[in-house]
């Protein structure tokens, strides 16, 4: 029992939050993506993709409208009219890749992007313009805008060798996107990103403007990056959320869920294993899948259910600690073996933080199953990992700081929902793995149920623990 700690809490405390009643379903309009090729969809379908799925799923009223269609890239394409649950995905925005800011805001027309259109002739606000790349107004007029714009600006534009480069460089950036701030804290509302909000307020002075952080990309060898220029892209996207404050713009930080606090060496460098090998600058599906959870609670939706009913966690077998590791007992109801569907739920605690440095050992090991497919996860200070052998990041915080659920089900597919078969792991109501695939446990012997194991001596905190037999998400 060296240094772990086990505190149960009643099956009442700990539902009481997640039983609460929930908002009414938002209504988001006409809902208008405007970016580069990370919402475009570059090596991905983009955060687009799983944020279609969290409103079907939840019954958000949404019309995406665009002057473009499809991805940058064919071979990762979601064709437009691909249905999830019914609902077709029209792959509609407004993004290009390489595209900047100031080709949006109208500054350079010869550009060659997006056909020399920007924000006036999408809308309609320019006279002269015959272009194809235009919404059919008023009928699409946007009200719900998420703009993710800026990395080409900063990173390409004004970047040293590649990489964003700090000090001076990111400064020009800045005044160019946002302009700049007196002594008092006043914004010029000379940048770019001034001149597209106050385009599409012109056409819809109610239009709600979501504006998300530049992804603060990995470091990698061909760009350069120095733990100074990661300090900058900081420094902007604190200003943009300023900037955005005084302009009543909506900001969702997506380095929330993308940076690794262990990385010490370069603070405020974004997981690896969210952005793709060959540049460090584009997402990966798991960091797509993280984006959307982010904008979908900014824009008032519940996180994704994966066409599987909610159910609260105080429902299911609550486990008991026995002989070292936490097990189900034999008097509760578990899956049985071959079950088709399965569901494990727990609250976790571990290790001290960042106090005597960051551990990268597991500090807890979650085993789930019904005797022949498992499902394996390894909570360790600083992130929760998928498989046996701990090689997939699902998420990357400061678990001895987090209080939420994690829960595992295992899904059984179906085509007709869009569903893949697979292990799906929320935290909360975050979504944050997608049909993850298991191991074959039949020859290891593996009895059915959930089993927690504390692991390398670190200190663990379990306050509930529970496993039911059927598939569910989260209760709100």
């Amino acid at each position: 029992m060296n240094n772990l700690f086990y505190h149960f809490l009643s099956a009442a405390v700990w539902g009481g939050s997640v039983l609460a009643a929930a908002e009414s379903t938002p209504d988001l309009g006409n809902i208008m993506f405007v970016g580069d090729s990370i919402t475009h969809g570059f090596g991905t379908p983009s955060y687009r993709w799983p944020l279609h799925k969290i409103f079907v799923d939840n019954g958000v009223q949404f019309v995406a409208v665009g002057v473009t269609q499809g991805n940058q890239n064919p071979r990762f394409c979601v064709q437009p009219g691909t249905p999830y649950a019914g609902v077709p995905f029209n792959n509609r925005h407004s993004a290009m890749s390489s595209e900047r800011a100031y080709e949006i805001a109208g500054r350079i027309n010869q550009s060659g992007r997006l056909g020399n259109s920007n924000m006036f002739d999408w809308l309609g606000l320019d006279s002269e313009y015959s272009g194809e790349f235009k919404l059919d107004m008023p009928a699409q007029t946007p009200d719900t805008v998420v703009m993710m714009i800026g990395t080409n600006d900063t990173f390409g534009d004004y970047g040293n060798k590649g990489g964003i480069g700090a000090g001076t460089n990111m400064q020009q950036a800045q005044a160019a996107l946002i302009g700049t701030a007196d002594a008092a804290g006043t914004w010029s509302g000379t940048g770019d990103l001034d001149v597209i909000a106050d385009a599409l307020r012109r056409v819809n002075p109610a239009v709600r403007i979501v504006i998300l952080t530049i992804p603060t990309w990995h470091d990698a060898r061909h760009n350069n990056n120095t733990a100074a220029d990661f300090a900058a892209l900081h420094a902007y996207n604190k200003a943009l959320t300023q900037w955005a404050a005084a302009k009543k713009i909506e900001v969702v930080d997506v380095n929330r869920v993308l940076v690794n606090p262990a990385r010490e060496d370069k603070p405020g460098v974004a997981e690896v294993q969210f952005f793709h090998n060959r540049d460090r600058l584009h997402p990966t599906v798991q960091g797509d899948l993280l984006i959307a959870a982010e904008v979908a609670k900014a824009l008032g939706c519940p996180g994704r259910t994966v066409g599987l009913p909610r159910k609260s966690a105080t429902e299911f077998a609550p486990m008991r600690f026995r002989g070292g590791v936490f097990k189900s007992t034999n008097a509760m109801p578990l899956p049985e073996r071959g079950a088709a569907t399965f569901t494990g739920a727990l609250r976790c605690r571990v290790g001290d933080g960042p106090d005597q440095g960051w551990n990268p050992e597991p500090a807890l090991r979650v085993t789930l199953g019904n005797g022949e497919n498992t499902g394996v996860l390894h909570v360790t200070e600083s992130s929760i990992l998928w498989g046996e052998k701990k090689d997939k990041v699902l998420y990357s915080a400061d678990m001895s700081a987090l209080a939420e659920e994690i829960r595992v089900a295992y899904v059984a597919g179906n085509a007709e929902e869009g569903r893949t078969p697979g292990f799906y792991v929320w935290l909360g109501q975050d979504l944050i793995g997608e049909a993850l695939p298991g191991m074959d446990s039949a020859a290891n012997g593996h009895v059915p149920g959930l089993i927690l194991a504390p692991l390398n001596g670190i200190p663990v905190e379990l306050p509930a623990a529970s496993v039911s037999a059927g598939a569910y998400a989260p209760a709100l």
